[in-house]
């Protein structure tokens, strides 16, 4: 798919997506092509709800990270990230999928989370994480 200005390859050893203090960093220590894709405010022809951020490993895709950065409102990000998988289904249908929320707050109701995760696992065959404040992952 062709994202135009919306999307950055890099090859760096990190690579970052911040929004209002909450950050996701990727480290990336083997140097695989990583594809940044700003999704929310950027790419126009999607409607409606949308996680903020993709990332596209390797090319073409092997493994496909979904970022939300939200203030407290865990299922209106989880919403969000269900929506994008959706939108972008037929694309990355053979992909390792990976979903995360980094959140100003996330709720005590760690039971809650897991139905979340558990939910998502079984609808779109994706992992969830959520983080506070800040998220490093390894790729």
């Amino acid at each position: 798919m062709d994202y135009g200005t919306c999307a950055s390859q890099s090859s760096h050893k990190i690579i970052t997506a911040e929004e209002n203090g909450r950050k996701l960093t990727i480290k990336n220590p083997t140097a695989r092509l990583i594809r940044r894709v700003k999704v929310d405010g950027c790419l126009e022809n999607i409607a409606g709800k949308r996680c903020d951020y993709l990332f596209e490993i390797d090319d073409p895709s092997a493994q496909v990270i979904y970022l939300e950065l939200k203030g407290c409102d865990i299922e209106k990000a989880y919403a969000q990230l269900v929506a994008t998988l959706e939108l972008f289904q037929p694309i990355h249908k053979n992909c390792k999928k990976a979903c995360h929320i980094v959140a100003s707050r996330v709720p005590k109701a760690a039971p809650k989370t897991q139905q979340l995760n558990i939910r998502l696992q079984k609808a779109k065959q994706a992992t969830l994480h959520i983080s506070t404040q800040q998220a490093v992952i390894d790729v």
